[in-house]
C-alpha cells in the first residue's frame, strides 16, 4: 500500500458540529484501499507504462493526490483543485480525485459545485460512503429527505457507521419525527458512546 485514507469525520465536538472534520483532510489513494467504500483497485485495467513514462496510470494518480493533498492542507486551493484535475486526465473514473475536489469546494464554501463532485464519486462507486456522508451534511440545508435517504444508504452499506447514525437522529428532529429521532440517537450511542457529546447543528 502506498499511502493511506482518512474519511471525514462526522461533526465538531463543539463550535460547529455542522461540519465534516475537513482539517483530517483529504482522501488520498493507494493501489489497494481499505475500509468505508470497500477495498479497490484505483485503475484495475491500465497497469502498462508507456515507452515514454516510468509511472503506470496507478502510480502516477497516487503521486498526483499526494500532491494536491499537501496543497490543499496548505491552503493552497486552486492549485489543488487543479492537481485533482491533472488526476482526471490520467485517470478519469477516481473517485478520490472527485471526492476530494468535493472536498476542497466544501471548505471554501461552495456547495453546488460539491455537491456535485461528491455525486460523482459515488457515480463511480456506489457504496463509496465518504462522499455520500459529505454530501449528505451538504443536503441537510437544502433538502432533507436526500440527506436522510443517503444517510439511511450509508448505515445500510456500513451498520457499524454510528456517525451516520447521529446525522440521522438531526434530520429526523428536523422533521419533527421524534420517535425515529430517538431510535436513531440510540444506535448511535450504542456503537459510539462518546456521540454523546456532539450537538445537532440545529
Amino acid at each position: 500500500m502506498l499511502v493511506t485514507r482518512r474519511p471525514a469525520l462526522p461533526a465538531a465536538r463543539s463550535g460547529r458540529p455542522g461540519l465534516p472534520a475537513l482539517l483530517g483532510w483529504l482522501v488520498v489513494a493507494s493501489i489497494v484501499l481499505i475500509g468505508c467504500g470497500g477495498g479497490t483497485k484505483l485503475t484495475s485495467s491500465s497497469q502498462s507504462s508507456s515507452a515514454t513514462s516510468v509511472q503506470s496510470p496507478a502510480n502516477s494518480s497516487a503521486a498526483l493526490l499526494n500532491t494536491g493533498i499537501s496543497q490543499a492542507n496548505a491552503k493552497q486551493y486552486q492549485q489543488a483543485e487543479t492537481t485533482f484535475r491533472d488526476v482526471l486526465v490520467v485517470s478519469p473514473n477516481n473517485k478520490y480525485a472527485w471526492y476530494n475536489l468535493g472536498l476542497v469546494a466544501q471548505v471554501q464554501n461552495q456547495s453546488s459545485p460539491a455537491v456535485a463532485d461528491y455525486s460523482k464519486a459515488i457515480s463511480i462507486d456506489p457504496k463509496y460512503t465518504p462522499a455520500m456522508y459529505n454530501k449528505a451534511i451538504l443536503l441537510e440545508r437544502t433538502d432533507l429527505q436526500s440527506a436522510l435517504a443517503l444517510y439511511r444508504q450509508i448505515t445500510s452499506i456500513n451498520p457499524k457507521a454510528a456517525t451516520a447514525y447521529l446525522r440521522e437522529s438531526f434530520v429526523y428532529d428536523r422533521l419533527h419525527n421524534q420517535s425515529a429521532a430517538k431510535k436513531a440517537r440510540a444506535q448511535a450511542l450504542a456503537l459510539d458512546p462518546s456521540l454523546s457529546t456532539v450537538r445537532s447543528p440545529g
